[in-house]
């Protein structure tokens, strides 16, 4: 008789300590895919935001070299007065 209250009760102390276990595992596997989400959409981010930078650097070196220019065409322009 005791051999199998102690059977029963260690199975439900087992089954209670697995399934916390079980519980804590899916946590941890939920808040990973979490994470791997949260990762990806950084990386996604900072992608678009160094294609945005390199654009808009070269968008400012066009247009430092067109103000270039037109420095010099008002300098010619302003030696042809004189």
């Amino acid at each position: 008789m005791y051999l199998i209250s102690a059977l029963v009760l260690g199975f439900i102390i087992f089954m209670i300590v697995y399934a916390r276990y079980m519980n804590i595992s899916g946590d941890i596997s939920r808040r990973k895919i979490q994470v791997d989400n949260f990762r990806d959409q950084v990386e996604f981010r900072v992608k678009r935001l160094v294609i945005g930078t390199r654009q808009i650097n070269d968008e400012i070196a066009l247009e430092l070299e067109r103000l270039e220019e037109l420095k010099s065409e008002l300098r010619n322009i302003g030696e042809i007065k004189c």
